[in-house]
């Protein structure tokens, strides 16, 4: 079974539209002709690297080249502005953090989050465990914007948890300190890269490890030149690729000011994390770092 209960088609994220995927939903907008001229410029960029979206392994300073090759493409930006516009969103009031790319090989293990020292490498190899983005971010307005730039299948692409979008999970976000991370990089000292599941909790939990299980995922399927756009608050993960194919995908997480001030946004059901970083996100049209509203 797919996440197609809760895929909802959207044809502008306007503020009623927000207001359901803060509620849950998964929107679904077909066909953009940015998403659509994005895959193209991926594709163009794959050609001038080494990568091999058929090999079972590729160097990491391949995966690497490629991903900052996309990620500062000028043509990138632009095409994500559009992503943007075509969706209707009011770059007044819209911020944003910046476009990225991720690469899943087949076979590549999970991610270890609680690793600092992947802060800079893991975003490539992309096999993310189950996780809130809000765990981190603890920005209830955020809303994640997810495009497949190659065809995906049930075996190659993320998938959700929805029967626990509004029900507290087990989790390490309590304490948790974006400026800490800094720190302690800066220090060659380890600290989680991000908030994760904690484990020894759910493991004393027969009921939530159910819920937890591979067979209570819901895979996303969608098309090249769709965008999927859901709330940071839901869990997700990728699923774990095994296909013997590559998976290809770009993201970027945006914050409305005006909701972010009137308070709308998703439920924190168990985000502990002791900051608000807003100053992850920049407004689209001036480029300002987001403060306090």
């Amino acid at each position: 079974m797919t996440i197609a209960q809760r895929l909802v088609e959207c044809g502008r994220l306007d503020a009623a539209a927000r207001l359901r995927a803060y509620a849950g939903d998964v929107l679904v907008l077909r066909g953009l002709p940015s998403a659509l001229e994005l895959c193209r410029v991926f594709k163009s960029l794959r050609r001038g690297t080494d990568f091999d979206c058929d090999a079972s392994e590729t160097a990491f300073e391949e995966r690497e080249r490629l991903c900052r090759a996309f990620e500062r493409d000028d043509g990138v930006a632009r095409l994500f502005r559009g992503v943007f516009d075509e969706a209707g969103m009011d770059g007044t009031s819209t911020y944003w953090d910046r476009p990225r790319l991720r690469v899943q090989q087949s076979g590549s293990g999970v991610d270890d989050v609680s690793n600092s020292k992947l802060f800079g490498t893991g975003k490539y190899s992309s096999t993310l465990p189950p996780h809130r983005d809000t765990w981190a971010s603890n920005t209830m307005q955020q809303l994640n914007w997810w495009m497949p730039l190659d065809a995906i299948d049930e075996g190659r692409t993320m998938c959700f948890f929805p029967d626990l979008f509004d029900r507290p999970v087990p989790n390490t976000s309590r304490g948790w300190d974006f400026e800490e991370l800094r720190s302690k990089r800066r220090e060659g000292l380890p600290y989680p890269q991000l908030p994760e599941l904690d484990r020894d909790a759910i493991d004393r939990d027969k009921g939530m490890a159910e819920l937890l299980s591979p067979s209570r995922a819901r895979p996303l399927l969608v098309d090249p030149g769709d965008v999927v756009v859901f709330s940071g608050a839901h869990l997700h993960s990728s699923v774990v690729n095994t296909t013997g194919k590559t998976r290809c995908s770009c993201e970027i997480r945006s914050v409305d000011a005006g909701d972010l001030r009137e308070g709308a946004g998703a439920p924190n059901v168990d985000g502990e994390a002791c900051r608000v970083p807003l100053h992850w996100f920049s407004n689209v049209d001036t480029n300002e770092k987001l403060g306090p509203l």
